[in-house]
Parts: C-alpha cells; sequence; structure tokens
C-alpha cells in the first residue's frame, strides 16, 4: 500500500508515481526469476536491468544501485529520464506520464524538490520551487537540459587513442601484485566488466557472460553499438568477420582518419567475440594497438 500525492486540475487529478514507490513493489534485486540484469554492467556501470513488475531501468550502477544517469519506464508507460541516487530520483530529470504531462526539473529522494515545471496541459503549468512533491511559488529560471554526461562512443574513441602509446594515458595501477604485465583502465566503458589492460593482448572487457543462446543476441547487439560509434566517428574502418565454431569475431581495423581525428590510431584494431562452449557464452570488447 502507498499514498500518492495528488494535484487537482479542475475535476481532473493528476498522481505523480515517484521511484520509492516502485521499488518497495519490485526492489533493484528483483524477486523474480524474471527479473534481472538484460545486458551490460548491473554492478558497478551502465546496463539494463529489468524488474520483476515488468519495469525497465537502462543506466548507470554504483554497487549494484541505480546511481547516476539512466531512464526508467515502468510498467504503466511512464518515464523518467535523469539522475539517480542510491535507487531514487536525485538530481536534475523530467518524469513523463502517459497521459502527457510531465514534470522537468530538480528532485530530492525521489520528490519533486528544488527548482522546476509541472506542465498539465498545453495551456497550463506551474513553473518554480517546489519541496517535498509541493509546489511552493512561482520563480523563473532557465529550463533544465536533461541529457547524458556519459558517451559510450567518445569513451571508445579515446581508448583507441590512447593504444597508439601502449594505453599509457588510461592505464591504472596493476590488477594484483603478483601479476606485473596487466593493469585496471581509468577510463571505462561502463557497459563492460571485467576490464583491464594486458601489455601484451591490449584492453579488453566482458560484455555479457550467460547462456550460448543469449550471448548470440549480445554479440550482435554489441557490434551494433560499435556500428553506430563507427558511423558518427571520423575514422574509416575495414570490417573483417572471423565465423569458427566455438568463437566467432567481428574485426575492425583502423585504415585513415580526417584531420580531426587522431591519426596514430590508425592500425588499431578493435575485436568484438562470442566465445561458446556447450551451452554457456562470452561476449567481450579487445582494443589491439597496431603492429610494429
Amino acid at each position: 500500500m502507498y499514498i500518492c500525492p495528488l494535484k487537482q486540475l479542475g475535476m481532473k487529478y493528476i498522481c505523480f508515481i515517484s521511484l520509492i514507490t516502485m521499488l518497495l513493489c519490485t526492489g533493484i534485486n528483483g524477486y523474480s526469476q524474471n527479473a534481472g540484469c538484460v545486458s551490460g554492467n548491473c554492478d558497478n556501470g551502465k546496463g539494463t536491468y529489468k524488474f520483476s513488475d515488468g519495469s525497465i531501468y537502462v543506466g548507470n550502477f554504483v554497487k549494484n544501485h541505480m546511481d547516476g544517469f539512466g531512464k526508467l519506464t515502468d510498467a504503466r508507460g511512464n518515464v523518467y529520464t535523469g539522475n539517480f541516487k542510491d535507487d531514487k530520483y536525485n538530481g536534475v530529470g523530467m518524469f513523463k506520464r502517459t497521459d502527457g504531462t510531465k514534470y522537468i526539473g530538480e528532485f530530492k529522494d525521489g520528490k519533486r524538490n528544488g527548482l522546476g515545471t509541472q506542465y498539465y496541459s498545453q495551456t497550463y503549468k506551474e513553473k518554480g520551487k517546489w519541496e517535498n512533491d509541493r509546489f511552493l511559488e512561482s520563480a523563473e529560471f532557465e529550463e533544465f537540459k536533461v541529457e547524458e554526461p556519459y558517451s559510450f562512443c567518445q569513451t571508445l574513441f579515446s581508448i583507441i587513442v590512447a593504444s597508439s602509446n601502449n594505453f599509457s594515458e588510461v592505464k591504472g595501477d596493476n590488477v594484483s601484485a603478483y601479476i606485473k604485465d596487466e593493469y585496471y583502465c581509468t577510463l571505462p566503458i561502463k557497459e563492460l566488466t571485467t576490464v583491464s589492460i594486458h601489455d601484451q593482448n591490449g584492453y579488453s572487457g566482458t560484455y555479457y557472460k550467460g547462456t550460448k543462446a543469449e550471448a548470440q543476441q549480445k554479440w550482435d547487439e554489441l557490434n551494433g553499438m560499435i556500428k553506430n560509434c563507427i558511423n558518427e566517428g571520423c575514422y574509416k574502418f575495414q570490417l573483417q568477420l572471423q565465423n569458427g565454431v566455438n568463437e566467432k569475431v567481428y574485426e575492425y581495423l583502423v585504415l585513415s582518419a580526417t584531420e580531426a581525428c587522431n591519426a596514430n590510431a590508425i592500425g588499431t584494431r578493435i575485436r568484438v567475440m562470442l566465445t561458446t562452449q556447450q551451452n554457456a557464452g562470452d561476449v567481450s570488447l579487445w582494443i589491439l594497438p597496431k603492429q610494429p
């Protein structure tokens, strides 16, 4: 049971449903076999998580909690896009209901709090200061922009450029005191887990680990993300497909770069790899520096 704040507008009531309500019903760990991490990194990174009631979250995670920028679509079709902290709306975001009403502004602990605008119709809105989901008073301010600061493509290309100098710009500490040639990466691609940089094998990270059937889909999904980046970027690539029995690889070789890109990255290879064994499958991303 929950209490839903109501806003009366004539004979119509607008109900603003907070994330707190949803989590009471579902829980981030999903008390159902149908719930769980669908793809990406739902521990510490960026991934897609499906709740037991059908709600879906796509965004950043910190210690298995929604934290950072993300998009949550509930089972009713209402959508929140913006910043999270500890599984709650915190910071700037937009909550849009299926009836077309929406709020754009600041949130605190899952409620409208701070400056923001509630749009009830094309002709009526409340713009000003909010506290604990209640409108306090009118105020003038520049409308907020709700956009993600992180970019998969920009991060990917930054690591590609770093590969030309043996990844020295993004190479962190050794993963172990006993392993001298393998390092953490200081610039994470949030969709990946178990990321490391190896002196001989370059950059690698896991995108998916699970069933063989779903691994095939995730392999194509990750490759689609890479292709979108290539289409947006200023490098030209050569694509090769290696189609083995237990290992399939999309390999992209950087052939040339425009003046806007770092030409030192020419020769770098990107591998989107699918490895299968019996009913299990792994999908990983590799970035290999150019060969001497």
